[in-house]
């Protein structure tokens, strides 16, 4: 998703919600995003805080671990993802038509 990238930026907020948009089954706890990312705890915490406030995340315990994962449930995430899928399909069909471009000019 460079188009998103470079429109956005590299903000840890995206990268975490891309993290959970290309592997939905994904959950893991703040360490393990932090591992993931290469961000501090402290602003993994604090990006993670807001995404569970909008309910893109949610907490679950799983033993005696609370792991994050993604809150499919909810309208904003639902939201979240056909947007997240509209620019994968555009950016892919850019790629496709590029491709058959290329292979007319040779």
């Amino acid at each position: 998703m460079k188009i998103l990238k470079s429109i956005l930026g590299k903000s840890v907020h995206l990268q975490i919600i891309l993290l959970y948009y290309n592997d939905r089954s994904f959950f893991t706890n703040i360490t393990g995003l932090t591992e993931k990312t290469g961000k501090s705890h402290v602003t993994v915490r604090k990006v993670v805080a807001d995404l569970l406030k909008a309910n893109i995340l949610k907490e679950t315990d799983i033993g005696t671990s609370r792991v994050i994962r993604l809150n499919e449930d909810n309208p904003y995430t639902k939201a979240l993802i056909e947007f997240l899928d509209t620019i994968n399909n555009i950016e892919n069909d850019m790629r496709f038509k590029s491709l058959i471009k290329d292979r007319r000019l040779k």
